[in-house]
């Protein structure tokens, strides 16, 4: 199965909490150990900037926080002291990621956990970690999908550092996860992991052009600006193809035939759909080659998906500060709907 680290976007766990927690296991110990490493080595931006062994690529990511933070802030996010610190974790993932799915039926399996509520995923440092259990939800029944993280959100419990395996990304993309992650460190409605990833995926989309717009007018490049328009048009694609698929699925799932119909149904919905019904991509093939399954559905369908259009225009920073007062006065209520994600793109 081919790794789609871009599709399955960053992971939410706030491990050392787990702990504070009172939760006990083997998996929860894990994470903690390897997450206190982690921020063991934690070095500041700007001593990490002045060092002449730092390589340019990552220098060049790390001078331009300053500007995507303060840009940040002017549109209501909140990034306390985040993204002041850098973690070397080389040029390998953060976390390895395994999401599971009921084989005859859109539905998740999902987890819980302190903070963040329930989530449809599992995350590891390990890489023969994540497939393990992998291999052990597959022996249980369930379709499952594998992806990899390079960044992720302390929801605002702890400061967020930058990670290298986040300034490995283009310019925009840099920016875009920084706006992303912001997101959810700003507002997260805990147990609604499908809306946080959704609000903070438009969310960060519309930022992005808009401080892309805000470099452009000072250089006159709109180079970056480009290709970010190419990347979401290629996610639109992506999204009206996913939609298409989900709702074919929900006829055969809900066709009352026998169980042996129905996953033979399945599988020609799938085989239609990666073989006859692929959109023409201007960059990346982001339906790619692997084996397509409910689980790969939804969680491609955590960011990608929406069943209304969002057009790729930049957010006026004074509309979005206020939308973003109103999501935090409103957090705790039911805000995770359709129409609160129709707002962001108003």
């Amino acid at each position: 199965m081919v790794e789609q680290s871009v599709m399955f976007g960053a992971l939410r766990l706030v491990l050392f909490f787990l702990v504070l927690s009172g939760l006990s296991g083997c998996y929860v110990s894990r994470l903690a150990w390897h997450q206190g490493k982690l921020l063991g080595s934690r070095r500041d931006v700007s001593e990490v900037v002045l060092d002449p062994s730092t390589p340019a690529s990552v220098k060049s990511r790390l001078q331009e926080l300053p500007g995507i933070l303060a840009f940040a802030k002017s549109c209501g996010l909140e990034p306390g002291n985040s993204y002041g610190r850098y973690i070397d974790n080389g040029d390998r993932p953060l976390s390895w990621l395994v999401y599971a799915a009921k084989p005859d039926r859109l539905e998740s399996v999902t987890w819980w956990f302190p903070f963040s509520g329930r989530v449809p995923y599992l995350g590891f440092f390990s890489k023969e970690e994540r497939d393990e259990e992998e291999a052990g939800l597959k022996s249980k029944g369930y379709d499952t999908a594998k992806g990899s993280a390079t960044a992720f959100s302390m929801l605002g419990i702890i400061d967020d550092p930058i990670y290298r395996s986040m300034t490995r990304r283009s310019r925009d993309e840099f920016a875009h996860v920084i706006f992303h992650e912001l997101v959810h460190r700003t507002v997260w409605v805990k147990g609604s992991a499908d809306f946080n990833e959704r609000l903070a995926e438009i969310f960060a989309r519309r930022v992005t052009l808009a401080w892309l717009d805000s470099i452009n007018s000072d250089h006159g490049d709109n180079h970056d600006k480009i290709n970010f328009l190419a990347d979401l048009e290629d996610r639109r694609k992506f999204g009206v193809w996913l939609t298409a698929l989900r709702s074919d699925l929900d006829v055969i799932y809900k066709s009352g035939r026998s169980a042996d119909e129905i996953l033979r149904m399945k599988g020609e919905a799938f085989t239609d759909f990666t073989r006859n019904r692929r959109p023409k991509f201007v960059g990346t093939d982001i339906i790619g080659g692997r084996a397509w399954n409910n689980a790969e559905v939804l969680a491609a369908g955590l960011y990608d998906g929406n069943d209304f259009p969002c057009p790729p225009e930049p957010a006026i920073p004074e509309k979005a500060k206020a939308l973003m007062v109103w999501l935090r006065a409103n957090k705790n209520s039911q805000i995770a709907t359709v129409q609160t994600l129709r707002m962001v793109c108003d």
